[in-house]
């Protein structure tokens, strides 16, 4: 298909699991992977079925009560509802062991399971490769990963993906594969910085990587979408994508 006719994509992005069918449809057709951050809020959202949006089962590091709701039983039965684990992870503004305790239950149970991840490393970077060192996932996904140019290597001998943003350095930027990037907003967390007026809105963040990677914006809207579906094989996540996601990476 001509890449013009791709809708955004963005991998990493909060929207209230009550939002409306209008507040969707002035998305434009983006395909966002919605974060929640707690257990209860997952379970809200898992009873909705939008074509567009992939509703993901949260835990966030940075939030003590949802990793103290966390229960072996409830990420069984995420698992079978939810493609999308995250946000989990780290974070350097609570107390390390129970957010460790918690990310190496939740890698322990997705082991080998056809989902992705979405992991949070905030000044936790070196510790979140420790525990997929530890515990490897097929579909792990580092969200605004702000690791060394060491840990981005390591990360991605490991076979990690990034989701990436445009408040990120060039620098950064520039260190990741190219055929590891994904694009998130993050929304709507320093609306600023990524410039992103909504989730979805990867505008921005195309005009930089098409200046960083010489191509045109077109063809940085369809390496993410190459890159998910590659991830999207590895992972074993293909026919448990939404039918519209599976059309657009099929006729790529």
């Amino acid at each position: 298909m001509s890449t013009s006719n791709l809708p955004t994509l963005d991998c990493h992005a909060h929207i209230a699991p009550d939002v409306t069918a209008p507040q969707i449809r002035a998305l434009n057709g983006a395909i966002i992977f919605a974060m929640t951050r707690t257990p209860a809020e997952a379970n809200y959202a898992a009873n909705r079925e939008d074509p567009t949006i992939l509703w993901s089962y949260g835990v966030h590091p940075g939030v003590p009560g949802a990793i103290a709701a966390l229960t072996e039983d409830g990420i069984r039965s995420a698992l079978k509802r939810h493609l999308v684990i995250g946000e989990i992870g780290l974070d350097r503004k609570s107390v390390l062991e129970p957010q460790t305790a918690a990310l190496d239950l939740i890698l322990r149970v997705c082991a080998d399971q056809p989902v992705l991840l979405s992991l949070h490393s905030t000044g936790r970077t070196s510790h979140l490769l420790d525990a997929l060192h530890k515990r490897p996932h097929a579909g792990a996904i580092l969200h605004w990963f702000n690791g060394t140019r060491d840990d981005i290597e390591r990360a991605a001998a490991m076979g990690c993906y990034f989701s990436v943003n445009a408040a990120m350095s060039d620098e950064r930027l520039a260190w990741i594969p190219r055929d590891r990037l994904l694009p998130e907003t993050d929304f709507p967390s320093s609306r600023r910085t990524t410039q992103a007026r909504r989730p979805g809105d990867t505008t921005f963040l195309e005009q930089r990587l098409s200046t960083l990677t010489d191509q045109p914006e077109t063809a940085v809207r369809e390496m993410w979408y190459r890159n998910l579906a590659e991830l999207a094989d590895r992972a074993g996540i293909l026919p448990r994508l939404p039918a519209q996601l599976q059309r657009l990476i099929s006729r790529l």
